[in-house]
């Protein structure tokens, strides 16, 4: 009698510690969803910046470049530099892994033709045998550059759309500095951005040359950067252009502008932002939170 009571004891045992290993279980990863669903973590701001000159190719400006880097430099970020031929498709899908405070982005953009979006350039020419299921999910378009006020080429390459930025981008805190025509005409690329954690998104409302386009983001730069400016005093500071579309025979004001529209973004200062960087303030990730529940909450046998 004594050893068959010894059996149905530890067979009980074993049960009872086969539920407890599974309630643990339970309880560990509900925490976990629990804070990925329903707590935001804080997420820090970077002091990484990169430069995307996908315009080195047809409209180089190293001048500008040397000013930039070194505005971001002194201002305590590390640089990544890309010329053109680097910004392919993959090169956007990349970006991401980056985690770049600031992200300035020398690139060709230009208003998607009867649709009221705004899509990026590559440097990667159009070939309609390759990304297929992107180009039919409406990640990538068909675009053909010419220069501004200029005549169509009949050369066309892919553009990233803003269900790309969508579909792959993470872009904690950043700030996005889109130098290229029309980056702001409409706000579904500004959007698209915000919607992937950007903070600010600065771009164009309408067509732009090159040397201006330059030229105005390196005063934005010098006071956000170097006189701590507030973004929107810094976008300010920068100047209204007026061309002449001589083939609509109308005149286009086109200025630089930031999204969203908010006093909070708007009162954006570097130096707050860079702070948030150094602050030595551990971050409890969620597989922190999982290796520490796994260390703390392991199930123990009941003693008997």
């Amino acid at each position: 009698m004594s050893k068959s009571g010894s059996k149905k004891k530890k067979t009980s045992n074993k049960k009872l510690l086969a539920l407890s290993i599974s309630l643990s279980a339970i309880i560990i990863f509900g925490f976990i969803t629990y804070k990925m669903l329903f707590q935001n973590g804080e997420i820090k701001f970077s002091l990484k910046a990169v430069i995307v000159d996908q315009l080195s190719e047809h409209f180089p400006n190293a001048t500008f470049i040397a000013r930039a880097t070194n505005l971001l430099i002194d201002a305590g970020f590390s640089v990544s530099y890309f010329s053109s031929e680097s910004v392919d498709v993959p090169f956007y899908k990349q970006l991401v892994e980056g985690n770049y405070g600031i992200i300035i982005l020398r690139v060709h953009s230009a208003v998607r033709v009867g649709e009221p979006l705004v899509d990026f350039f590559t440097s990667e020419e159009y070939d309609g045998s390759k990304y297929y299921e992107y180009r039919r999910d409406g990640l990538l378009s068909k675009a053909e550059y010419f220069e501004p006020f200029g005549q169509e080429t009949g050369k066309f390459y892919f553009a990233i759309t803003p269900k790309f930025i969508e579909r792959f981008g993470n872009f904690p805190k950043s700030i996005i500095i889109a130098m290229g025509c029309s980056s702001l005409n409409v706000s579904g690329m500004a959007q698209a951005f915000i919607s992937r954690n950007a903070k600010a998104y600065v771009g164009w409302t309408n067509i732009v040359l090159a040397n201006d386009t330059d030229h105005e983001t390196i005063k934005l730069l010098d006071m956000f950067l170097d006189k701590n400016a507030t973004l929107a005093s810094s976008i300010s500071a920068t100047d209204r252009h007026n061309y002449y579309d001589p083939n609509k025979g109308i005149r286009i004001i086109s200025y630089m502008d930031f999204y969203p529209v908010s006093q909070s973004i708007g009162d954006l200062k570097i130096s707050d932002l860079i702070a948030e960087a150094k602050n030595p303030k551990t971050l409890f990730t969620g597989a922190d939170q999982l290796s520490f529940l796994i260390a703390n909450c392991k199930p123990r046998e009941r003693q008997n």
